[in-house]
Formats: structure tokens, C-alpha cells, sequence
């Protein structure tokens, strides 16, 4: 996603989930929501394979999303792609190691944490070449990772049920195309109303958006957290207002979307978890925020109708920076809980 390359550690480990401080609240005690990426990192950092100890109410996470399926289109109409450390979809879509993370995902969910699987990263495996073609993947997916009934189709995770699809697309083969994925999907979700469903995206932050602009501009999503990194050698850069980069253009993702029909899509601040989250490098640290920047960021924002959180890049990067007891995601927890980091 943030990185050049997608990664898998098979076979790594890392810390637990460092505990959060009693005194802080619980999960979604103001509304706003914390969302981490998990599965996926770069720069040597990985995340604890046990996706179950992200769920707690000490994690401080509301929505966890898993990455990625990063390989699809040019005549294969089944994404594949490795999430975690262990679980691998092939591109026949059957699920290799996944057991363990089946069961971690129905914890999650009883725990009341939204769990979401992304497609795409910052990797080039993926493309569509016509409507047709994004209409069966979407429906693919529901039948694999939904509630659809359909018993011929290979479900990695069994019979567990997702939460959603996230779409971070960085790249722009097809891009027109995928608002008709999107929209077969939220058909099929229309099928379970026992159920809420969610469509997420992760842009870049600059407007117009290179990749994603043309499907944001035609699709309907639930929530987006624009990645507020990265970007700052776009012809239109943007980026967190730190160390003197770019415009921090949060405003200008709420006025446009509200033309679109995301209109009611909240919008988060997307942001590195670690120094070196934003491309798994020391050339990175450009784009981070501490947590008493981080503070600052939202007070300024959070009064914003349409305010929905902070999006992490990514759960290992947040293991791996840990202050006052509190890794970078408990930070986030208290920042939108109390207006302070730990």
C-alpha cells in the first residue's frame, strides 16, 4: 500500500499489542473510529500474526483491514494475494494457511471490531479491462468472502462473513471500471440486510486523485481515509501539516467528495503509525506525526460533520513505536477519546 513492494514474512513474529492504560475509554466512546491495516508492512516491520490481540478493548481499534488481495484481472477473474504471515489466496482462490486467521476474524467480530479485506497496495498485479470483467470479480467476491450461499465457490476464511471490501487502488489501468464492481457488490449486499456492509477506500490525498478520482467520482463509499503521505511530488502535493511539507488538504476532500456520490462518505486522516511507516525507509520520517502533532491535527478537525477517524499504515508500525506504555494506535485511541496522546 505505502511501500513498493507488497511483503508476507512467512514465518515472523511480532510483539503483542502493548496494553492500554485503564484510564483511557473504550472502543468508539466518541464516534470517531481508529483503523489499522493489518497484514502487510515493508521496511522489516511485521505485525503480530495473531490478529485476535488487535481486538481487545485495550488495542483501542474499531475497524481492521486486512491486506491485500493484490492480483487480478488480465484474464483471471479470481484476486489472490497473501494476508499476514501465513494466510495465502491462490489464484484458483483457495485459502493456504488460513485457518488461524478465520478464527481470529470471527474473535474480531465478536469483539465488535469491523473487519474489512482491501484489494490492491502498491504493487502493479492488478488491472480491469471492461465492465463485464468487473462485474464478475464483484461478484466473485461476495460469493467467496460474503454471505451469498453459493457452495461451489472456494471461501478461504469458511464460512465467516466480512464487514466489507476496502479499495486502495494505486494504479490507474481500468480504473473506470471498478465503480461497476462497486456497485455489484453493494447489490449483493442488499441481499443480507441482517448484515451492514461497508465500502472503504484509501486515496491519495491529491486532488484530482490520480488513481482512484474517477472511481470516488462514480461510486458510493462508506468511508474514506485519504493517505495524508507520500505526496508530496505530486503535481498538486499534499501531505500532514508537519516539518513543512505540503498543504494539508483534508477541507478540500470534504468539499469535493460532497459533489459525488460519496457525499455522505466520512472522511479520515489517513497516516503513518512509525517514522518510517510512510515507505518503510528513513526518507519517510518527512510525513509522520507524533502524537502531540497527531493531537492537533484532529482537535482542528474533528468538529467536521463529516470527521470519521484516523487511518494507521499499518499494525506492525505501530507495534514498533511505543511511548508512555502506549503504542502508536493506543495513542490514536486516546487522542480521539480524550483530545490527548498517552
Amino acid at each position: 500500500m505505502r511501500s513498493s513492494t507488497v511483503y508476507s514474512y512467512l514465518g515472523l513474529m511480532a510483539g503483542a499489542a502493548t496494553a492500554l492504560p485503564s484510564a483511557l475509554k473504550s472502543r468508539q466512546a466518541t464516534g470517531a473510529q481508529n483503523v489499522v491495516y493489518w497484514g502487510q508492512n515493508g521496511g522489516g516491520t511485521v505485525e503480530n500474526n495473531d490478529l485476535s490481540t488487535y481486538c481487545s478493548s485495550t488495542a483501542g481499534i474499531d475497524i481492521i483491514v486486512l491486506s491485500f488481495l493484490y492480483q487480478w484481472g488480465t484474464g483471471s477473474e479470481i484476486p489472490s494475494g497473501t494476508i499476514g504471515q501465513s494466510c495465502t489466496i491462490s489464484t484458483s482462490g483457495e485459502g493456504q494457511n488460513c485457518d488461524n486467521l478465520t478464527a481470529a476474524i470471527t474473535t474480531c467480530q465478536s469483539a465488535g471490531v469491523k473487519v474489512i479485506l482491501s484489494l490492491g497496495g502498491a504493487t502493479a498485479s492488478y488491472s480491469l479491462s471492461s465492465q463485464a470483467e468487473a462485474e464478475s470479480i464483484g461478484e466473485y467476491l461476495w460469493q467467496a468472502y460474503g454471505k451469498s450461499g453459493n457452495s461451489t465457490v472456494a471461501r478461504p476464511f469458511g464460512d465467516v462473513v466480512i464487514d466489507g471490501f476496502d479499495f486502495d487502488i494505486e494504479v490507474n489501468r481500468g480504473s473506470e471500471f471498478y465503480p461497476a464492481m462497486i456497485s455489484t457488490l453493494r447489490t449483493s449486499f442488499a441481499s443480507d440486510p441482517s448484515k451492514a456492509y461497508y465500502i472503504t477506500g484509501a486515496p491519495q490525498c491529491p486532488i484530482p486523485e490520480p488513481n482512484m478520482g474517477v472511481i470516488i467520482g462514480n461510486a458510493t463509499f462508506d468511508y474514506l481515509w485519504p493517505q495524508f503521505y507520500n505526496n508530496n511530488n505530486y503535481t498538486y502535493p499534499c501531505a500532514l501539516p508537519v516539518n513543512g511539507n505540503a498543504a494539508f488538504n483534508y477541507d478540500d476532500w470534504v468539499e469535493w467528495t460532497a459533489g459525488t456520490p460519496s457525499k455522505d462518505a466520512q472522511i479520515f486522516i489517513g497516516v503513518p503509525a512509525a517514522p518510517l511507516a510512510a515507505n518503510g525507509a528513513p526518507t519517510g520520517e518527512t510525513y509522520y506525526a507524533t502524537p502531540a502533532q497527531l493531537a492537533d491535527i484532529v482537535a482542528d478537525k474533528k468538529t467536521n460533520d463529516r470527521f470519521g477517524g484516523v487511518m494507521l499504515w499499518s499494525a506492525g508500525f505501530s507495534d514498533s513505536n511505543v511511548n508512555n506504555g502506549c503504542n502508536f494506535a493506543q495513542e490514536v485511541r486516546s487522542i480521539l477519546d480524550t483530545g490527548a496522546p498517552c
